[in-house]
């Protein structure tokens, strides 16, 4: 008897776990077809039926969620001296009419539309709005991509899908106010890219956005390195100099379609503590290129600054004194002996409270090309730097006199060449992501990146074996 307890016991653990399965399974589909009674006279098919991670397009599911965000909003736009909106995939249109309903603020209304589903419904909106809502059939979410074919034939497609909107100079107030929810790493970087190279939307001037992202993407861009370097990257450290940045709400991310699939956390991942934050939100943030960027760095020296940080940062374990050296033979003790007075950085918003923040993510500072790191020695890690104390590091090379005649320069020139002659620039950048870690596996890169597309990944995995 005492030798079949053990098999009875776990014969009932057994058949628990398959109740609990089948009590889930079924919880589950009486979910979906809820769903499906809600939405499915408003939104197609493929958005209630198809589960999806991280998608690149979402949509305001229900005038309930759009309220909510409104109010959220309110406080902010009230501050806001913009008159030109544009909303990223409006679908049926329950945002736009809280953007309709603030007539004396906004006098111009952009909806651009991916899928041709809402198209006509959005039209019904233009049409009771002449002049002041217009719709484009585009996708600005994947911007790159229009950028990179007009690039190949000499097309037009970014200039008409934003050709409504204003053109200001950078150092005048925002153009435009964008509004959507974007799951899509790669479009980060196209902005990125965009203010570097002073190109693509941030050629028009320094709009400013308000989105709905998931937790991963907006910690991945706000974290401090004391999340780990795998984390910390130059992505990171880039969107903190480039962007002023805001954490409004938490909305919760049932209320957005398409669905979002089931993750299965597991627990041995490099990414397990990022990928369980707060699963079941959307964070709404905000964020704008900094007014004084070009006072910080150059315009025409944004470029190096992008590749200086590209380069230290593909390893973890790269040291900034043997690092530089590389490029200017000898300059260890000016980094090691500095006299120079420190001016540290502040943060943005008083009335931000970083106990308010979501787990990992930090406040927006001041920048300061004065912020050096304390103490720098051979074993200082670039890893060890604020993103600050980085931009600090970077104007200290740039002031060097060996600067001009370096092989950092022709290093520049090379991989700005690279890009611009490059058949597929989405790969190139993805594959400088996967340098950027020596020992990064292929599955946290696809966890990191869950819309990089299949060709991209599988480029990427062939380079790894390697």
């Amino acid at each position: 008897m005492l030798k079949m307890f053990p098999m009875i016991w776990s014969c009932s653990i057994r058949r628990a776990n398959n109740l609990a399965v089948k009590y889930s399974t079924k919880a589950k589909r009486a979910q979906h077809a809820e769903k499906l009674a809600r939405y499915s006279h408003e939104f197609p098919e493929k958005l209630l039926n198809k589960k999806q991670k991280i998608p690149a397009h979402m949509y305001v599911a229900n005038s309930e969620l759009a309220q909510q965000i409104s109010d959220y909003l309110d406080p902010h736009l009230q501050r806001s001296r913009c008159d030109t909106v544009v909303e990223l995939n409006p679908g049926v249109g329950h945002f736009t009419r809280h953007l309709l309903d603030r007539e004396t603020q906004f006098r111009r209304i952009i909806l651009i539309e991916c899928m041709e589903y809402f198209l006509p419904r959005l039209q019904e909106i233009h049409t009771l709005y002449p002049e002041r809502v217009k719709v484009r059939h585009g996708d600005f979410v994947n911007l790159w991509k229009l950028a990179y074919m007009d690039k190949l034939d000499n097309g037009t497609r970014l200039a008409e899908l934003l050709h409504d909107v204003p053109q200001k100079a950078y150092n005048d107030e925002p153009n435009m106010l964008v509004f959507g929810a974007v799951g899509s790493y790669q479009f980060f970087q196209h902005l990125i890219n965009s203010l570097v190279f002073q190109n693509s939307i941030y050629s028009l001037g320094r709009c400013e956005m308000i989105l709905a992202l998931p937790p991963p993407i907006y910690v991945h861009l706000t974290c401090s390195n004391e999340i780990g370097y795998l984390i910390y990257r130059s992505t990171t450290i880039l969107f903190q100099i480039l962007f002023e940045h805001r954490f409004i709400a938490k909305v919760p991310r049932d209320h957005f379609l398409p669905t979002q699939a089931d993750y299965n956390l597991n627990k041995s991942s490099k990414l397990a503590k990022v990928r369980s934050i707060h699963p079941e939100y959307l964070y709404l943030v905000k964020f704008v290129p900094r007014p004084n960027l070009h006072e910080l760095c150059a315009p025409h020296d944004l470029p190096a600054l992008w590749f200086f940080i590209k380069q230290n940062f593909v390893s973890r374990r790269n040291r900034i004194v043997p690092n530089l050296e590389k490029w200017v033979p000898g300059c260890g003790p000016r980094l090691i002996i500095n006299s120079e007075k420190c001016v540290p950085v502040n943060p943005l918003n008083a009335d931000e409270s970083s106990s308010k923040l979501p787990q990992y993510s930090t406040v927006s500072t001041t920048m300061s090309t004065q912020d050096y790191f304390p103490g720098i020695n051979i074993y200082t890690q670039f890893g060890d730097l604020r993103p600050s104390q980085v931009l600090t590091l970077f104007s200290q090379f740039r002031r060097w006199p060996e600067y001009e005649e370096s092989s950092f320069l022709a290093s520049l020139e090379n991989t700005i060449l690279k890009l611009e002659t490059s058949s597929d620039e989405q790969t190139i950048e993805e594959s400088v992501i996967l340098q950027e870690e020596d020992d990064i596996t292929v599955d946290s890169v696809e966890e990191l990146l869950e819309e990089t597309p299949k060709s991209v990944r599988s480029h990427n995995k062939s380079k790894i074996n390697k």
